[in-house]
């Protein structure tokens, strides 16, 4: 062999050996991770355990979300031993209305000689099932499922929310569902098992596991028997006065967690609406004179006026500019104190008292009890209006009567809250607690912020508990029962301007009022048969305080 052969043959051994070590170090270094997986997923069997989704109670331990387990039943034709007809007659025998649910299925299957199985639609319960499998039918199988049940839907969906289902887990995506769903859904489990190359396990070889954790049980101050009478309240309430909708949420005014809330739209009979917003957290509305107390509060409160405050030119419009400000009824209140103001819900007066008090302030307390924003409260769906920017001011004027401004309900019962809670402002909540194991969790609220002095809202409880018993509504207060409550009527605002054929009609306030054991507002949406307030949501909020104060 010649010197030149030898050399190429060394450099052509050397090039395959660089070759074949890049290729090992391709495989080895490069690719080991992906390879390993791809070794470990054809001797190891991965299996996720699904952790149990955490139940939803009421404040009296009633479940109001759970998990059910339920069946489908196959059928496959190949092992059948008896009559097609026969076999569906003796399963019927132990499900009455299983043929009649599924009797086009069933033809359609048993015609089609190419179809061998089916899975059917109707639900089984697990003693159907035992029932079924004692009889011995060949072909005859069932597969389990698992649903998210709610034991009293009708009066708790909007609240509790909805699921929707990936194989056997689920996700909440509207009310405590979805804003809990984190806590709720608990943490995957995996199970890894080496197995043969049938895919059967192999027993006798190590396995390993990562448990699964189950979601967590959620507590609510939601009471059942508040939430019925609220419920069936406001159906009633939609139908007498002919409205197009209407909303109720009922608080507790130490801890403004949420007793009761429902929202309901006119049909042939008021029913939830079908969208997934929840109208009470989500929809705004222009407060009307519900907001005057409130007004009122602050003036006292930043000593901008006295309790000895004197509209002494109530007697006539107010102009500012090129408007008119007048009252609800034409009618005008010479020299009216502040109880008067609020209980003649003198348009006139209260565009006095916050001219005194001025934009700054008035701006100030607005951002403090959270009108500009978000409450927080725990429920999916929760929006706001943007607080303007440009007061002139006619703008502030009119917002001292509640227009020009826009807020959602649960946004000004909250802030309202502060008079029944001495001064004290609470973000509402209707979580309470959660079960982590055996542990009962009170959650972490956050701390009451001081907004006005008792001393103000003691002379607000006053002002109100007047305003209700020399009003109109006086009649429809129940006897012994100490009322601080405001009547509003507020116009709808279209395109710049207000329509006078559409109107909101609210009533708010909390009883008794010396020591309040619940903070109310009830607003109905375009009543026809009496646009005002004090006509139409003020007798389903007496109706229901006087359950309410023996209730809660």
């Amino acid at each position: 062999m010649t010197e030149s052969r030898s050399k190429t043959l060394q450099y052509a051994i050397l090039f395959f050996f660089l070759v074949a070590l890049s290729r090992f170090f391709y495989w080895q270094v490069i690719k080991s991770s992906e390879y390993r997986q791809k070794i470990i997923s054809q001797t190891y069997k991965l299996e996720k355990i699904l952790p149990k989704r955490g139940k939803i109670y009421s404040s009296d331990y009633s479940l109001l979300a759970t998990n059910q387990s339920y069946y489908l039943l196959s059928l496959y034709k190949p092992n059948f031993k008896e009559d097609f007809y026969q076999i569906i007659s003796q399963i019927n025998s132990k499900k009455e209305d299983f043929l009649s649910q599924n009797q086009e299925n069933l033809d359609n299957f048993y015609n089609k000689d190419s179809q061998k199985w089916i899975t059917l639609p109707t639900q089984f319960t697990p003693q159907e099932r035992e029932d079924i499998e004692n009889l011995n039918l060949a072909g005859v199988s069932f597969e389990a499922q698992l649903t998210r049940y709610l034991p009293q839907k009708e009066y708790f969906q909007d609240i509790v929310g909805l699921t929707s289902k990936k194989d056997l887990s689920f996700s909440g995506y509207t009310g405590l569902e979805s804003y809990y769903d984190k806590q709720l859904r608990g943490k995957t489990g995996f199970l890894r098992t080496p197995k043969d190359a049938l895919g059967n396990p192999i027993l006798t070889k190590k396995f390993w596991q990562n448990p699964s954790s189950d979601g967590l049980d959620l507590y609510t101050y939601l009471n059942r028997e508040a939430q019925y009478l609220v419920q069936n309240a406001l159906k009633e309430g939609i139908e007498l006065f002919q409205a197009d909708s209407g909303s109720i949420i009922v608080i507790d005014p130490k801890t403004a967690g949420v007793l009761a809330i429902s929202s309901l739209e006119a049909t042939s009979s008021a029913t939830p609406s079908a969208s997934y917003k929840n109208p009470a957290i989500a929809d705004t509305f222009e407060p009307g004179s519900i907001f005057k107390p409130l007004v009122v509060a602050i003036g006292l409160d930043s000593k901008k006026i006295t309790k000895n405050f004197i509209c002494t030119k109530c007697n006539q419009p107010l102009n500012i500019g090129q408007y008119n400000i007048s009252n609800w009824n034409d009618q005008y209140h010479p020299d009216s104190t502040l109880k008067d103001i609020i209980k003649n819900s003198d348009n006139i007066g209260m565009s006095y008292i916050i001219k005194d008090i001025g934009q700054d302030i008035f701006l100030d307390y607005f951002q403090k009890l959270s009108l500009d924003k978000k409450t927080g409260i725990d429920l999916q769906g929760e929006s706001r209006s943007p607080l303007k920017t440009y007061w002139p001011e006619i703008d502030l004027a009119t917002a001292s009567f509640g227009q020009g401004f826009a807020v959602t309900q649960i946004q000004i019962l909250s802030a309202f809250n502060t008079l029944a809670n001495d001064g004290y402002y609470q973000h509402p909540k209707v979580l309470q607690s959660y079960l982590d194991g055996d542990q009962t969790i009170p959650t972490n609220n956050q701390e009451p912020e001081k907004i006005f002095s008792k001393g103000t809202t003691d002379q607000i409880k006053e002002i109100l508990e007047y305003a209700v018993d020399q009003g109109s509504v006086a009649r429809l207060k129940p006897e012994n029962l100490k009322v601080c409550a405001k009547s509003g009527t507020a116009q709808v605002a279209v395109k710049g301007g207000y329509t006078d054929s559409h109107t909101i009609a609210s009533y708010i306030g909390f009883a008794p009022c010396d020591n309040p054991k619940f903070t109310m507002i009830v607003t109905i949406n375009n009543p026809r048969s009496s646009p005002w307030g004090a006509s139409t949501a003020a007798p389903i909020w007496y109706q229901l305080a006087d359950k309410l104060q023996y209730l809660l």
